[in-house]
């Protein structure tokens, strides 16, 4: 082995260090998302990991042969986007996003409380209707007893479940 240490590589060209343009910084997120390819007829599930206007990165659960194009969609979001794979390693994979993006209808919506507020509507009912305990929902799905249904609503003798029992 030489101690002689390589010298740093420069560009020869100034035109090639002119031409370069750096990625846009990529957000982190994690956010569920799915591929799909074959004019809807498949899809993959997958992780958003980081995104930027330009394009993002995936991560899958287990090993796919990926398409080359394909749509994104991601959950949570209102919009898709069309993308090119550029990059694959192991379970992780980089797009780069070859249309802007569309809007669609949301499928699903987020929803999220403090952990003290959600305590405190559990624990003192005079807190506000945010959220109802078990019990409440399941009484208020019951028919009403007064209601004439043609059907005696009664337990089963004993306190016992009648399932099986002869009568």
């Amino acid at each position: 082995m030489s101690n002689v240490d390589p010298a740093p590589q420069q560009n020869a060209d100034p035109q090639e260090a002119e031409d370069f343009v750096p990625r846009a910084r990529r957000a982190r997120v994690y956010k569920k998302g799915k591929m799909v390819f074959q004019n809807g007829l498949r899809s993959i599930p997958c992780v958003v990991r980081n995104i930027s206007d330009g394009g993002a990165m995936l991560e899958f659960e287990q090993p796919y042969i990926l398409p080359k194009d394909f749509e994104l969609y991601i959950d949570l979001e209102d919009y898709e986007v069309s993308c090119e794979r550029r990059w694959e390693e192991g379970l992780k994979c980089g797009v780069m996003f070859t249309s802007s993006k569309r809007h669609v209808s949301q499928q699903r919506a987020q929803v999220l409380k403090s952990s003290e507020t959600a305590l405190q509507a559990r624990l003192d009912p005079a807190w506000g209707d945010l959220e109802k305990p078990l019990e409440a929902e399941e009484h208020e799905q019951e028919p009403d007893a007064s209601e004439d249904t043609g059907r005696r609503n009664t337990p089963p003798a004993g306190g016992k479940p009648a399932f099986g029992k002869r009568r």
